[in-house]
């Protein structure tokens, strides 16, 4: 009788655990952390990249440091996946200096266009022409090849006000009710919204290809100026 109480109880506790388990895999959202190795696997089955160690400005830019003080600016995964092939124009050249809030980069895609503005100040050292070139490699190589600027901050303490790690994940997840709420509250079509969006509110590739200019400009205002 001791050993099937004893069964008994281990099995009760093992059918809690699995119960718990399952609660919590309901809950969770996935947005674990992406190498560039593992880039072009986390399109197909993440939301968005958001690797530690980058920080993201809210204005939807990312930076990475360098020892050397500088920084490579690129355009974060938020935006970029709601591109398709979007042609890419600098409109700093190397040597200028930039303002935070300043427009550095215009994204066309048809007859629209997004405009990118600098998160910080500082001046320019270099662009990346490749990016210019091949656009994909904001889709395939994000994190090493797919940036647009090589800046030195005026100050490297405004790297403060940028989110980093479990931040910008919460943040990110944000993000996505916020991109819901325009794509509805512009009129999008009832019948198209749900296809533009994945489960959770994750943006589909090129959604944003399929919207009016009013859409367009009210993701720019909503999303990629600096506050």
């Amino acid at each position: 009788m001791t050993v099937l109480l004893v069964v008994a109880t281990i099995l009760v506790f093992l059918g809690i655990d699995w119960g718990l388990r399952r609660f919590k895999a309901g809950r969770s959202v996935s947005l674990a952390p992406v190498t560039p190795a593992r880039a072009h696997e986390s399109l197909a089955t993440m939301a968005v990249r958001a690797p530690e160690g980058m920080f993201f400005a809210r204005s939807h830019t990312w930076l990475n440091l360098f020892p050397s003080g500088k920084v490579r600016l690129g355009l974060d995964d938020f935006v970029g996946r709601l591109l398709e092939q979007p042609e890419i124009t600098y409109l700093k050249r190397e040597g200028e200096p930039v303002k935070r809030g300043e427009r550095i980069m215009v994204l066309t895609e048809g007859a629209r266009s997004l405009t990118v503005r600098s998160p910080i100040d500082g001046s320019i050292l270099s662009r990346n022409e490749e990016l210019k070139k091949n656009p994909a490699l904001l889709k395939e190589q994000l994190f090493s090849d797919g940036w647009a600027y090589a800046i030195k901050p005026q100050r490297s303490s405004d790297l403060k006000l940028m989110l980093l790690g479990d931040e910008t994940r919460g943040w990110m997840r944000n993000e996505f009710g916020r991109l819901r709420d325009v794509f509805a509250g512009m009129g999008a079509n009832s019948d198209v919204l749900p296809a533009l969006l994945q489960d959770g509110g994750a943006p589909v590739a090129g959604a944003l290809k399929q919207m009016d200019e009013g859409v367009w400009k009210k993701f720019e205002a909503t999303f990629l100026e600096v506050q």
